[in-house]
Parts: structure tokens; C-alpha cells; sequence
């Protein structure tokens, strides 16, 4: 006797649920936003370093400028400004005869004057960046230097040497708490930086 068995009608699988679909769009989009996050804390440490590197830079091409011309630079700032100097003998400018009175009288006020050069300048602070900086463990003024009735004095000098004002500048960013670039001097050798990391 043969036994017919009934014959079981297999459900065929159509795709996946809009569930299904949901729950998946939501996983891809969690994970792509933090690839965002991640990218744009990059970008900002990175930004960051690259002006702390430009600064590096020109700070050792005011070393070399010092020297080389026989003269003295100096380095004003405040947070979001840098401004290039030279100091100006007011003696030696009236020998010279090519200056005004009322230049001269600038002069004796405040022998610190903005230094141009082919060569040389002070790069433009980007936005959003902070910096502070410590001489003789001291975190210094920038308010105090920069006197608007006399003009900049400087914070860092650079003197024809080859020695310069022994620092620490710290440089932050206002988006991302959890770095700085310290730009170290010692004074005498070439100035370096360091990446510093903090913990949250």
C-alpha cells in the first residue's frame, strides 16, 4: 500500500522586511556618522599641527634672519595675532637722515617696529585656534605688550646672537579639547614642537 504523504507548501522568502530595512539604515547611518566624527577631529588636529609646523618654521627663519642681517627680531602676539618686529637704534635712523621727525619721535617711544621682509612675515593665526605661551614658567601678558598708545612690544626676541627668549607656546583649538601643539625653545637651539594628548 503506498502512503501519499500531504505535499507542505514551502513559504518562499521575498526580500527583507521593511523592519528589517530600517533597522539596517539605522546601524549604516550610526556608523557612518561616527567615520564623520572621526574625520572632522582628524582634520582639525591636523589643521592644527600644520600651523604649529608654519610657526616652527618661521621661528627658526627669524633665528637665521637675526643673525645673518645683524639684527634683532621680536615676535608680538596675543591670541589670534602674531606681528614681526625689528629693533630700531633712533641714533643710528637720525644719522641716517631718511626718516621724519615725527618717525623718529615714534622710535624713541618704542624701538620695537614692524619688520618687513621679502622673505620673512608673521602667518595669520587661523580661526578657532588658541595659543598661550610661558617664559621662565610664567604665562605671559599679551594685553600688557601690546600697548596701543606706543605700539607692540614684543613677546619672543630674536637677537642677532643667534640667542633667543627661551619659551613654551601652546597651541589649542576651540573645537577640540583633547590636543595641543607645545612649541618648545631652549634659547639656543633650533625650536621643535610636540603633539599632546589629554584623556576625557
Amino acid at each position: 500500500r503506498q502512503i501519499v504523504y500531504p505535499l507542505r507548501l514551502r513559504r518562499q522568502s521575498s526580500g527583507f522586511t521593511l523592519l528589517e530595512l530600517m533597522v539596517v539604515l539605522v546601524i549604516i547611518g550610526g556608523l557612518l556618522s561616527l567615520v564623520n566624527l572621526n574625520a572632522s577631529d582628524t582634520q582639525i588636529q591636523d589643521e592644527t599641527g600644520r600651523f604649529a609646523t608654519t610657526l616652527v618654521i618661521e621661528m627658526n627663519l627669524y633665528r637665521e634672519e637675526a643673525a645673518y642681517r645683524n639684527l634683532d627680531l621680536g615676535l608680538a602676539m596675543d591670541r589670534d595675532e602674531l606681528i614681526l618686529l625689528s629693533w630700531q637704534d633712533v641714533r643710528q635712523q637720525a644719522n641716517k637722515g631718511t626718516l621724519s621727525v615725527e618717525e623718529l619721535s615714534e622710535i624713541a617711544k618704542n624701538p620695537w617696529q614692524a619688520y618687513s621682509s621679502a622673505s620673512l612675515g608673521a602667518p595669520e593665526v587661523p580661526e578657532g585656534m588658541t595659543m598661550t605661551l610661558e617664559v621662565d614658567d610664567a604665562e605671559v601678558d599679551f594685553e600688557a605688550l601690546l600697548d596701543n598708545d606706543n605700539g607692540p612690544l614684543p613677546a619672543l626676541q630674536f637677537l642677532s646672537s643667534e640667542e633667543y627668549t627661551a619659551f613654551d607656546l601652546t597651541i589649542g583649538h576651540d573645537a577640540d579639547s583633547r590636543f595641543t601643539f607645545v612649541i618648545h625653545g631652549d634659547g639656543f637651539n633650533p625650536v621643535w614642537k610636540e603633539l599632546v594628548r589629554y584623556e576625557h
